[in-house]
């Protein structure tokens, strides 16, 4: 049996208002949510200290996000230089691996699978709205810099500054700007770093000297 014309626009539309739905959904403080989440699943998980190797996966999201702060001129001129040459979204990636790198610190792998999956689910979204704008704002360059360099898992090499001429000219936008990154907070990556590993450390703490007699 086939299907009219009209059934199929009505399908297209309906699964269409549908992922529009969910875009507007996660743009809202669903972010916000997702971290009160996570910050509840690690109170809920947290019975020994940290170990290293997810202290360290933690850590490199922290300095990627401090990095890429200091190359970051939002809406004004497309970031090329650093992690940019290497990723379109190192402080999404930044986000993630301090998220998981958290999770594997106090050896909870389901929480780091989960973690994974929604961070998936959310910001794939948030990134393609966001790259939707950056086509509006800059044009031709953008789509340059979509050939050169991938969404979200690094190269293995930047992408050489020659080409990245193509998307930005200027090349004092390749350089590091200490001033930049202050404007942008790049304090901030750290900061929730120490935050993360403090607050399971904390707990960790607590359960072992308070809490675990209680259950």
């Amino acid at each position: 049996m086939k299907m009219g014309n009209k059934g199929n626009k009505g399908m297209q539309m309906s699964e269409i208002n549908e992922v529009s739905w969910y875009r507007g959904f996660i743009q809202g403080k669903t972010r916000i949510v997702m971290a009160w989440i996570f910050s509840v699943a690690l109170i809920l998980s947290v019975r020994d200290y940290p170990t290293w190797p997810g202290i360290i996966v933690c850590f490199l999201g922290a300095t990627l996000r401090y990095w890429a702060s200091a190359y970051l001129r939002k809406d004004q001129y497309p970031a090329v230089g650093g992690p940019y040459a290497l990723t379109r979204n190192p402080l999404y990636l930044g986000t993630y691996l301090m998220a998981i790198g958290t999770a594997l610190a106090i050896q909870n792998y389901i929480l780091a699978g989960i973690a994974t999956v929604l961070f998936g689910a959310v910001y794939h979204f948030i990134i393609l709205d966001e790259e939707n704008k950056l086509k509006k704002i800059f044009g031709e360059p953008y789509l340059t810099y979509q050939a050169l360099v991938p969404r979200f898992f690094p190269r293995l090499f930047p992408q050489s500054s020659e080409k990245l001429k193509a998307v930005n000219p200027t090349l004092e936008h390749h350089q590091y700007s200490v001033e930049l990154g202050r404007k942008n907070k790049d304090y901030e990556a750290y900061a929730s770093f120490a935050g993360l590993i403090g607050f399971v450390t904390l707990v960790a703490f607590l359960w072992k000297n308070f809490l675990s007699d209680l259950f």
